[in-house]
């Protein structure tokens, strides 16, 4: 079980583009502006280990054209989220009406993303847990997995809040906003020239 934990927990704090993606809402939009988008993203990363169960990150071991869509899919989407956090503005005491992301948002993040895929197979493949069934074991990884990736998520997107108001302060918004933007679209592109390696 420490294996799974500590598998978890690196999983947990090494950035993809989801991650990358809650750091910059966070910084664009503040902590509470982030809030739907970063509980979203934690739900489609639910919804993606169950559907790794079931067996649908099999299917997208065997079916690499499916890998390839959906690889392409994110990082369109990633794409758009990128222009849209680098179009966004920061202003010191005016209130700016901004397209804020949504739950739906963070869930389509996960969901189109085959790096979370991987990862639901990967923790729910390996990692035996002595438990007298598989579904005690399922239920007992999905409490491990949740209680250490909620709170990550959220400290995620409590460094985009500090991004948020560092920003705010120095004007460099874009810059910042910029960097993390082009890492969500470089996690992306690492992960489709792997697919064919």
């Amino acid at each position: 079980m420490i294996a799974f934990v500590i598998a978890v927990f690196v999983l947990a704090t090494i950035p993809g583009p989801a991650l990358l993606s809650i750091v910059a809402v966070g910084s664009t939009f503040g902590f509470r502006g982030g809030l739907s988008y970063t509980v979203g993203a934690l739900l489609g990363a639910n919804i993606v280990i169950i559907l790794s169960i079931i067996g649908f990150a099999s299917i997208l071991a065997a079916a690499p054209n499916l890998k390839i869509f959906l690889s392409i899919l994110c990082l369109g989407y990633l794409v758009y989220i990128a222009i849209q956090i680098t179009r966004s503005k920061h202003t010191v005491g005016k209130a700016e009406k901004k397209r804020r992301f949504s739950l739906t948002d963070g869930v389509i993040i996960q969901l189109v993303n085959p790096k979370a895929y991987a990862v639901g197979l990967a923790l729910f493949s390996g990692f035996p847990l002595a438990t007298d069934s598989i579904l005690s074991e399922i239920q007992v990884k999905l409490i491990i997995v949740n209680s250490i990736f909620a709170p990550a998520y959220f400290l995620w997107l409590l460094l985009g809040e500090f991004l948020h108001a560092r920003l705010a302060v120095t004007k460099c918004n874009r810059t910042i906003n910029g960097s993390l933007a082009m890492l969500m679209i470089f996690s992306v592109l690492t992960s489709a020239i792997s697919i064919f390696l």
